[in-house]
């Protein structure tokens, strides 16, 4: 459960057999890494897609990372030359990480905002900052 919504999410979530052996040992370390019940049969799906772009952006990192990578490429019968589809891959992997990520809790600021089943919110360090009782200071007068 990432976000209070009103309907409980059921199941534990499942690595899909179909997925690279680095697709699934990614999302075992996720789910190894968040509190329990955080996620749920549902949040699979999720979890398959970042574990899959992961398993990308390793094999794209580990290509790039071949001393004979070439960056740029001859492409086509007139020579023009492009960027190695490799670097694409490598982006494009690391930014549906990024947007999954903050989907999963992967990152700092989501881990702060995930609402754990009985758990308090803190209190804001600077409640109470101007006179404010709440949470946050309020900018109107």
């Amino acid at each position: 459960m990432i976000e209070e919504s009103g309907i409980e999410a059921l199941g534990e979530p499942f690595i899909p057999e179909h997925l690279s052996d680095d697709a699934r040992g990614c999302i075992e370390v996720i789910k190894q890494s968040m509190p329990a019940n955080i996620y749920s049969a549902l949040d699979s799906f999720l979890l398959s897609a970042f574990g899959t772009a992961w398993a990308l952006h390793k094999l794209a990192a580990h290509t790039i990372n071949d001393p004979n990578f070439e960056h740029v490429i001859t492409v086509g019968d007139n020579g023009a030359e492009a960027q190695s589809p490799w670097l694409a891959i490598l982006n494009k992997q690391a930014a549906l990480m990024a947007s999954l990520g903050d989907r999963l809790g992967l990152d700092p600021k989501s881990r702060a905002a995930l609402k754990l089943p009985g758990a308090k919110q803190r209190k804001s360090k600077f409640a109470g900052l101007l006179g404010q009782t709440g949470s946050s200071p309020s900018l109107s007068s």
